[in-house]
């Protein structure tokens, strides 16, 4: 499979901390390269409260520069705009998380249109097989939260994550704002 080892360990490390809700710390890669602050600013965790915990993950093309056999990644994550996203609660300490059945997702470009998602059936046979790695990645790395994961596929033609804009997800009550271009992307 791919390198990415090294890009896992920091959902790995992200997988540990939605673990340890009770304690309110974060921390921050030293001198991360392009790669680490790509998935740094892509990967959003939000600890609602009491157990509840929001993770957002816009899965850009700058987080697979450099490992190999990524290319098509790369490639489809460069045409499309791919989000995953898991809501999870802590029912019990010890117990195992249980997860809100995600069904629709809104994203909105910087001009403030609403993109939907492609549907199942209508995406390419490429988009289809990221989308499958990345899930079977979420899940080993993840844990729990990966795999309550779901996945989100819009036409990425308004919204690149090296090109100046923003990109919104409005759910459960907040609206997650990314600010285009990301961290990670090549300098001009």
């Amino acid at each position: 499979m791919f390198h990415t080892n090294r890009l896992l360990r920091c959902a790995g490390i992200l997988s540990l901390a939605v673990l340890a809700l009770t304690t309110p710390a974060s921390a921050r890669q030293w001198n991360p390269d392009s790669r680490g602050s790509a998935l740094d600013y892509t990967q959003i965790l939000h600890a609602k409260g009491t157990g509840q915990v929001v993770v957002v993950w816009w899965v850009v093309p700058e987080t697979f520069i450099g490992a190999p056999n990524a290319q098509s990644i790369q490639d489809a994550l460069s045409r499309y705009v791919v989000v995953g996203i898991s809501e999870g609660r802590a029912t019990a300490p010890g117990a195992p998380m249980s997860f809100t059945q995600i069904q629709d997702l809104k994203i909105a470009d910087a001009s403030g249109r609403q993109l939907s998602p492609l549907a199942a059936n209508a995406m390419p046979p490429e988009v289809t097989q990221t989308i499958a790695t990345l899930q079977g990645l979420a899940r080993q790395n993840l844990g729990p939260i990966g795999q309550g994961m779901r996945w989100f596929v819009y036409d990425g033609s308004t919204i690149h994550s090296c090109q100046s804009g923003k990109m919104s997800v409005p759910y459960g009550g907040e609206t997650y704002i990314y600010e285009t271009p990301i961290p990670g992307c090549a300098k001009p």
